[in-house]
C-alpha cells in the first residue's frame, strides 16, 4: 500500500533520477582512434621511411680513405657500408671484400656518396655484414678507395615511428573502445 506525500497535490511523485550512461566518451574516442590508426598505418611508414632515408644520407657524408692494396675496417650489424671510388676509377676498379658473414653487391654509381679532400666519391659496392666483425678490402685498378658508413639510426627511427607507434596507438584505441562498450552495456 502506498501513501501519498503529506504535502502538495496527491500525485506529485518526483521522477526517479535518470541513470548516468558511462563509457560514451571512451567508446567515441576509441572508435575515432581506430579510424585514425587505419589511416596512420598506411601513411606513417611512408613518411617515416622518407625521414629515415634523409637521416641516413644527410647524417653521414664523411668517408674514410682505405689503402687499395689492402685495408680492413670494423663492421657492425647495425650499419650499412659502401666502398666508393672517384669517378675516373669507376670503370677500372675491382675489389675483393672478405669477412665471416658478408654480403657484397655491386652498386649503381649514379650520385656521389661523399667526398675525401674535396674529391667526390661514387658508390662501387654495397656491403652488409651479419654480426660484428673485421672486414678486409683489397682493390685493384684504382688509386683511391674510401669507406662510407651509413649507420642505421635513421632506419631504427623510421621503424619505430612508422610501424611500432601506430600499432601501439591502435592497441590503445582498441582497448578504449572495448572498455567503453563494456561500460555502456553495464550502465544501461
Amino acid at each position: 500500500m502506498t501513501y501519498p506525500p503529506a504535502y502538495g497535490p496527491a500525485h506529485s511523485y518526483a521522477p526517479a533520477p535518470r541513470r548516468r550512461r558511462r563509457g560514451v566518451k571512451r567508446t567515441i574516442f576509441g572508435g575515432l582512434g581506430l579510424v585514425a590508426n587505419a589511416i596512420g598505418l598506411v601513411v606513417m611508414p611512408i613518411v617515416a621511411a622518407m625521414i629515415g632515408a634523409m637521416l641516413i644520407v644527410t647524417g653521414n657524408t664523411e668517408m674514410a680513405p682505405l689503402d687499395p692494396a689492402g685495408d680492413s675496417f670494423e663492421a657492425s650489424t647495425w650499419s650499412m657500408y659502401s666502398i666508393a671510388v672517384p669517378q675516373e676509377d669507376l670503370g677500372t676498379t675491382t675489389c675483393e671484400i672478405e669477412g665471416a658473414d658478408v654480403t657484397v653487391e655491386p652498386a649503381e654509381a649514379s650520385s656521389s656518396m661523399g667526398s675525401v679532400n674535396g674529391v667526390p666519391y661514387y658508390d662501387l659496392y654495397s656491403v652488409q655484414v651479419f654480426g660484428d666483425q673485421e672486414v678486409s678490402v683489397t682493390c685493384t685498378g684504382g688509386e683511391s678507395v674510401a669507406l662510407w658508413d651509413a649507420g642505421m639510426g635513421g632506419f631504427a627511427i623510421s621503424i619505430g615511428v612508422g610501424v611500432l607507434l601506430p600499432v601501439v596507438l591502435g592497441l590503445v584505441a582498441l582497448v578504449m573502445l572495448i572498455w567503453g562498450i563494456i561500460a555502456l552495456v553495464r550502465s544501461a
